[in-house]
């Protein structure tokens, strides 16, 4: 009953006034009602507008204005927190993310479910901030409690990274074709294996998942890039400049690997 407590006082609010004071009473009283729900809702409501300006359309100013103005509120659920974290990482507001999702981590009024995310975005702060190896453990901690997709997917990234230090792809081969096996339609996973396959020379197996992959369009210039860098090692030069021209056309948010000078580098060398 709790989750239709305000459609029942509503109900009821209106049916007493109107019967004793007319119904120009009652609907005035849902009119007040609603406009305070909207008033104490307000930190959510501009939270979510701000997500949709950024994440569809892409209107950064507009999201950030929105995002920090809910945030003064002071009315911010941990949930509306998380949404401004993942739009800070994206632009490279390292600080003000790590605020917020230290704010989420350790608030009482955090759910479970509110903290594993607060973490999963903290590892990716760690991560940008320099520290890939407390990135890692974090993102282990946060893949063991919640497996999903999305863990399996970042996860993947941050064991990525470090096999490109190391050198050390093997490592991680069983991980990356047990994350493929979970969800083959997820961007991210498919990306890194594809990547993984392009680190250890299996271009074949590359161009396979990334021709997969691809018949769906992307906003992120990954898929299109490392899929270029497969064609241009299979001799295939014109179909990897296309793939390159493709990524130049998505958005470039700090959250990835590519920038778009290492892109344009790779249309030079062709």
């Amino acid at each position: 009953m709790g989750k239709f407590w305000k459609f029942i006082f509503l109900f009821l609010g209106f049916f007493v006034l109107n019967k004793y004071f007319g119904i120009l009473a009652g609907a005035a009283f849902i009119v007040l009602v609603l406009l305070f729900l909207i008033w104490n809702n307000r930190a959510t409501i501009m939270t979510r507008i701000a997500t949709q300006a950024y994440f569809i359309r892409g209107e950064k100013e507009k999201s950030a204005k929105l995002f920090e103005k809910a945030y003064k509120t002071e009315m911010m659920t941990s949930n509306s927190k998380i949404y401004y974290s993942s739009f800070c990482l994206r632009e490279g507001r390292l600080e003000k993310a790590k605020h917020l999702l230290t704010e989420v981590i350790n608030s009482r009024y955090s759910n479970d479910a509110d903290r594993i995310s607060g973490k999963h975005n903290m590892a990716v702060v760690l991560w940008r901030e320099g520290d890939l190896a407390g990135a890692i453990d974090l993102m282990r901690e946060v893949h063991k409690k919640a497996t999903s997709s999305g863990t399996y997917g970042t996860y993947g990234v941050l064991l990525l990274e470090k096999a490109k230090e190391t050198k050390d792809f093997e490592e991680i081969r069983e991980f990356m074709v047990e994350a493929y096996e979970y969800n083959e339609d997820d961007k991210t996973i498919a990306d890194n294996l594809g990547e993984f396959y392009y680190n250890t020379g299996e271009y074949d197996k590359a161009k396979a998942v990334y021709e997969k992959l691809l018949i769906k369009e992307f906003v992120t210039p990954m898929p299109y890039y490392n899929y270029g860098k497969v064609l241009k090692e299979l001799g295939n030069t014109e179909k990897a400049k296309e793939m390159f021209e493709k990524a130049l056309t998505c958005r470039f948010t700090n959250v990835i690997t590519v920038n778009r000078e290492m892109v344009e580098d790779e249309l030079k060398k062709l």
